[in-house]
């Protein structure tokens, strides 16, 4: 895609790399070591997506020796392949970049989960034909005693490239400080960074800080510990320089306000309606009265209970009767008669009176239905039972009398005949089995 901006001809990043005849990590690491230059994008292009002049493809074309020459600017080894390049033991090579001698420009996680660093092929030209004191004579005592305490730079060299090369790049002074907080941990960054809102600004704005391919967990956090500072100076030397430039950034302009989630925006919202529901003293109760002239019905309680306010119970139930409802006459029983003459008048007007919504005193009670045990029990133990039972007669199962017509014996029939067989738990008479199933425990 080819697009005009500030007066000049820009290209796509796939598209330069095609015309560069690079390949998409090459190209990658090209422009990391500022060897292609971009610009921003334009107005109206997708943000963070960079974009290559015309110009600068053009240039690059026109050097001599293209491509092969960009191809040896940019050309990475391994430990091993750089060792021989250098002309020294593997060994020796190892400990020069341990000692922070010469950095890595990139890394990649292989299938045992360890990190393997790449070098780039003209930074190893370059020291080996300046330090020949290194690389062929004796280790310096300081830097053997660095070695022996277990240090390792490669990881603090490749974050101190990668940080400078995202901070050359960055627009605007928020994307620098995510550039810088992209190395702190996530303790120190919040211990710094007080606001949470511009903690997820920073977040947001974090650029990506290595293309290596994490697929299993174990990769993953061998990623995550290259990409962390770890050691105190270095975790105190980026502090300090964020805190320098989140000043600069709020000055020119604060992060943007944190959004509320739908869930707590309609929490805080339900909020209102249910002070609504309080009445006019704050006793937070509603007199029958109040909702009886206002033609408050059960519709009333429905409605509170769909808005999700904190209904009370004096309220609901004085919704749910009419202002017009009458309450249930009470007849007296005349004086000198007992208690049950009593309880026979009340029950008889209760069941004269009209049924009031939301009340069912004046309901007939429902049918008790039985449940399925004390169905079971009733065919075991009600009019015939002895035909209606799963098992047949003991006397024909075990010999010990005489067998009803057709009736067949298995052999273990036959070799128990004669013993006594004890019977099954659920044929047993139990005091508490009776015809009446009203007083049995039901199941459902």
């Amino acid at each position: 895609m080819t697009a005009r901006y500030e007066c000049s001809e820009t290209l796509a990043m796939g598209r330069a790399a095609r015309e560069l005849e690079l390949k998409t990590g090459e190209f990658e690491l090209a422009v990391q070591l500022d060897e292609v230059s971009t610009v921003p994008p334009g107005p109206g292009a997708a943000p963070g997506r960079r974009r290559v002049p015309a110009s600068e493809v053009a240039r690059l074309q026109g050097e001599r020796g293209f491509p092969d020459a960009l191809r040896e600017r940019i050309r990475v080894v391994g430990a091993t392949e750089g060792a021989e390049l250098m002309g020294i033991a593997p060994g020796r090579f190892l400990r020069l970049a341990r000692a922070g001698c010469f950095g890595p420009v990139r890394f990649y996680v292989n299938r045992y989960g360890a990190i393997v660093w790449q070098y780039l092929a003209a930074e190893l030209s370059a020291f080996a034909g300046k330090e020949c004191g290194l690389i062929h004579g004796p280790t310096p005592p300081p830097m053997r005693a660095m070695l022996s305490s277990g240090q390792d730079w490669r990881g603090r060299l490749w974050r101190s490239r990668r940080v400078a090369q995202l901070v050359t790049d960055a627009d605007g002074a928020w994307a620098v400080s995510a550039a810088i907080a992209a190395v702190l941990p996530p303790e120190e960054l919040a211990s710094l960074v007080r606001d949470p809102a511009e903690r997820v600004w920073l977040r947001k704005l974090r650029p990506c800080l290595s293309s290596a391919g994490a697929n299993t967990t174990r990769s993953r956090e061998a990623v995550e510990r290259v990409e962390t500072a770890e050691e105190f100076d270095e975790v105190m030397w980026y502090r300090i320089s964020l805190s320098r430039q989140l000043d600069a950034a709020r000055l020119e302009h604060p992060a943007p306000a944190m959004r509320l989630s739908g869930a707590r925006a309609g929490a805080e919202g339900a909020a209102a309606p249910a002070d609504a529901t309080d009445s006019a003293d704050g006793s937070g109760s509603v007199e029958p009265g109040e909702l009886a002239q206002t033609g408050a019905n059960f519709a009333v309680g429905k409605e509170f209970a769909d808005t999700g306010s904190p209904v009370k119970t004096k309220a609901f139930a004085a919704a749910r009767v009419p202002a017009n409802a009458k309450a249930p006459t009470k007849v007296k029983a005349p004086v000198g008669t007992d208690g049950s003459a009593e309880a026979e008048a009340e029950a008889e007007a209760r069941a004269q009176a009209p049924a009031v919504s939301g009340d069912t005193r004046g309901l007939p009670a429902p049918a008790a239905v039985p449940s399925p045990r004390a169905r079971l029990i009733r065919a075991r133990t009600g009019p015939g039972a002895a035909t209606a039972s799963r098992a047949r007669p003991r006397a024909a199962a075990t010999g010990g009398g005489t067998a009803r017509p057709g009736a067949f014996l298995t052999r273990r029939a036959r070799a128990s005949a004669g013993r006594a067989r004890p019977q099954s738990p659920s044929f047993r008479k139990s005091p508490s089995w009776t015809t009446d199933t009203s007083s049995l425990p039901s199941r459902s």
